[in-house]
């Protein structure tokens, strides 16, 4: 997510500096040779004491304690942001960590992104024609919350701004219940011999269970911060799963028809109701 956020600044024309941090020699040395930034370095403060403005691109809970070892160094009105699928517990970690700071924290959350990790997967279009939520909080100076916006817009994406706890309710639902249900389908399917299974998988398999692929360290971070109202989907879930056993129970060939159907209006709808997921 970082490095596609630095080389789609600097593909649209970003005249300012961009400076990283990585733990790893190797990551900082790939960063370099490939363009993604202009000096990356091995302590966090170091990469941040310039900023106007910074982008926190780790899994959720890793955030606060990255943020930890960069407010001291921060500069007055410098903001941070970051990437994160869940807003809500993690705005109420970082509060106090800012609550003396000159620095603000916004979080924001762009919709976009695979299950591919690493600065080789960088994409300079990944935000391009995307939708990025801002959350900022009752206490978030306009001038922050402008930054926030503009450094999303010059990545390419549409900016909106919501609630934490409205954010995390609607996630729950159209990004955190797909991929569990697409690990437990893939888990699912290769109970028993999945051997015996593999070559029968077809590209049916393979789109239903694309994201099931994704960084474990940043699903369960995103899991066990947005419990109550991913919780609250499964069960959802659940029924409409218990609802079609018992249409193949009864064995009317018309009610599974109908199941169908429904299904198949039900996307179709929202694919065409979404302007986000044309390309």
């Amino acid at each position: 997510m970082g490095a596609s956020l630095a080389l789609g600044l600097k593909k649209r024309g970003y005249a300012g500096k961009i400076l990283g941090y990585a733990r790893r020699a190797e990551t900082r040395e790939q960063a370099m040779e490939g363009g993604v930034a202009d000096a990356v370095f091995a302590d966090p403060a170091d990469a941040v004491r310039d900023a106007d403005i910074v982008v926190v691109c780790v899994p959720i809970w890793t955030i606060a304690s990255l943020a930890e070892q960069i407010v001291a160094a921060l500069k007055p009105g410098a903001v941070v942001t970051d990437v994160g699928s869940t807003k809500s517990e993690l705005l109420k970690t970082m509060a106090p960590l800012f609550k003396d700071s000159a620095a603000h924290f916004v979080g924001s959350h762009p919709i976009a992104g695979s299950e591919k990790t690493g600065i080789d997967a960088g994409n300079p279009d990944l935000y391009e024609g995307r939708l990025t939520v801002v959350c900022p909080s009752e206490e978030t100076p306009a001038e922050a919350k402008r930054a926030v916006r503009s450094l999303w817009e010059r990545a390419g994406s549409e900016v909106v701004e919501m609630s934490p706890e409205e954010h995390d309710a609607l996630l729950a639902s159209t990004s955190h219940l797909p991929h569990m249900v697409a690990a437990a389908l893939a888990r699912s399917v290769a109970d028993g011999d999945p051997a015996k299974k593999a070559d029968f998988c077809g590209t049916g398999f393979k789109d239903t269970t694309r994201v099931a692929s994704g960084s474990a360290d940043m699903w369960v971070d995103i899991i066990d911060t947005n419990r109550a109202a991913l919780e609250t989907e499964l069960d959802r879930f659940h029924e409409e799963l218990q609802g079609l056993i018992s249409i193949l129970r009864s064995g009317n060939g018309d009610d599974i028809r109908k199941w169908l159907e429904d299904a198949r209006d039900d996307r179709n709808e929202i694919l065409k109701l979404n302007k986000f997921l044309k390309r």
